[in-house]
C-alpha cells in the first residue's frame, strides 16, 4: 500500500498591486465590508480578479482554485 505525502502545500506568493479607484467605487467598497465586518477587502479583491479571469477563460488552475475557493470557502 503507498503512503501518501503527508506534507502541505506551499501557501500561495503574494505581491502587492497599487489601484486607484474611482470615488464613487472606493466609498461602495468601503460600504460594503463596513456592513460586514466578516470580510477582509484583500480577499474579496483576490476574488472578484480571480471570478473575472475564469469568465474570460483564463485556463490557469491556481486562478480556479481561487475562484472557487472564494465561493465556496469559509472566508467569504
Amino acid at each position: 500500500m503507498a503512503s501518501q505525502d503527508a506534507t502541505p502545500s506551499a501557501a500561495p506568493q503574494l505581491c502587492g498591486l497599487d489601484v486607484r479607484l474611482p470615488e464613487a467605487l472606493a466609498a461602495a467598497l468601503e460600504g460594503y465590508l463596513a456592513s460586514r465586518p466578516q470580510l477582509d477587502a484583500n480577499r474579496l479583491l483576490q476574488t472578484a480578479l480571480a471570478q473575472f479571469l475564469v469568465q474570460q477563460g483564463s485556463a490557469r488552475p491556481e486562478v480556479r482554485e481561487l475562484y472557487l475557493d472564494g465561493l465556496f470557502g469559509s472566508s467569504l
